[in-house]
């Protein structure tokens, strides 16, 4: 598909109504362009274009403004790098250089949230985020080719654990299908376990596909941290939750899509206060070359989901107003996701943040 052919169709989507918008001013996008209509990666383009389909409102970072970012005025900012043939670790200079991970660094360490999509995951190092052992290396870049399966996203981590020759151990089992960026997702039968499809005809005919991976080998790492399994061991290190994979994956070995949760709640320059998601898997392809993907709007939703969870008016980050405190041994206090404190004993599925004297943590309970 050429990108004069894909801006004319993705200019005439962004002008129609979308059920999805919620329109956040206070959202950003950093782009390696000097503006939208300068971009000639229709992966990109693509990509930018629904950004501001859903956020008309939303601000366009472009290299020269990347230092003026602020986390008082944006509430998230969404990277997507979708390029073929860069290699593993060789971002482009516009997102990989000093001028441009510097301030998104400040960005996240002052409390702003970040969305990484597709080879933009490998800026979680570069930042300071994560320690540059854990940086994706299940990597692809090139042309990738036909095929007629559906490819989907696998939320129940270690689904294998609950079946009888996985030997019904349910403590290594990690249901994430009630994380809020699956919120209304279409589901799939293609497999005995319930997935989310995101790319293929549904028809069985043939499209193209790119196969442009950028995730987590989770038995590739050395973990100092305790645990069961490399899921647990991975999380405990990094403050994070594995959230998706591959559709067909059992066990514990990869990670696609992560939460990397707030690391402390001091606003210091040396702490990482902000939340970030990072998406590194082939099947949230933007612009398939060939084929009409049937599964778009599973993409175009679980990107609004995103991005509504990382906007911090609408109750998912930033939720309890911290004070600095000494007294570590403070009675626990437990909030769901919109700020409201619950109590201990009446705690059901999903997402918490548990606040402990000057500590701030967030936890899944199953």
């Amino acid at each position: 598909m050429s990108i004069s052919l894909l801006k004319s169709i993705t200019v005439a989507a962004a002008v129609g109504s979308s059920m999805l918008s919620f329109a956040n001013p206070r959202a950003g996008m950093f782009i390696g362009y000097d503006n939208v209509e300068s971009i000639d990666n229709f992966q990109e383009y693509a990509a930018a274009s629904y950004f501001l389909k859903e956020n008309p409102d939303g601000v366009i970072v472009t290299p020269d403004a990347i230092k003026d970012i602020k986390a008082a005025d944006l509430d998230y900012i969404w990277v997507h790098i979708d390029r073929v043939g860069i290699g593993l670790g060789n971002l482009p200079a516009e997102f990989g250089n000093d001028v441009a991970t510097g301030p998104l660094a400040q960005f996240l360490a002052d409390g702003g949230n970040r969305l990484l999509t597709k080879q933009a995951t490998q800026l979680l190092h570069k930042i300071g985020r994560t320690d540059s052992k854990f940086a994706p290396g299940i990597y692809g870049d090139g042309d990738g080719g036909k095929g007629t399966d559906v490819w989907t996203i696998q939320a129940q981590i270690g689904y294998w654990f609950t079946k009888e020759d996985g030997g019904n151990d349910m403590t290594q089992f990690y249901d994430r299908r009630n994380h809020p960026i699956y919120k209304d997702l279409r589901t799939s039968g293609a497999f005995e376990w319930e997935t989310y499809p995101m790319e293929g005809t549904s028809d069985g005919s043939e499209m193209h596909r790119e196969d442009h991976n950028c995730m987590w080998d989770l038995n590739a790492y050395a973990y100092e941290a305790e645990g069961k399994n490399v899921v647990e061991r991975f999380e405990a290190e990094n403050n994070a939750v594995v959230l998706g994979q591959w559709g067909h994956v059992q066990d514990h070995a990869v990670a696609g899509i992560i939460e990397f949760m707030p690391r402390a709640i001091s606003r210091s320059e040396s702490d990482m206060c902000g939340t970030v998601i990072a998406n590194g898997l082939a099947a949230c392809e933007w612009a398939p070359r060939e084929g009409v993907n049937a599964y778009h709007d599973n993409l175009e939703m679980l990107t609004s989901n995103c991005m509504n969870y990382l906007s911090k008016d609408n109750g998912s980050t930033d939720l309890i107003n911290v004070v600095e405190s000494d007294n570590a041994d403070a009675a626990a206090e437990i909030y769901d996701i919109r700020g409201v404190r619950v109590d201990a004993s009446a705690l059901v599925p999903g997402f918490y943040i548990v606040r402990q004297g000057n500590k701030v943590s967030k936890t899944y309970v199953r």
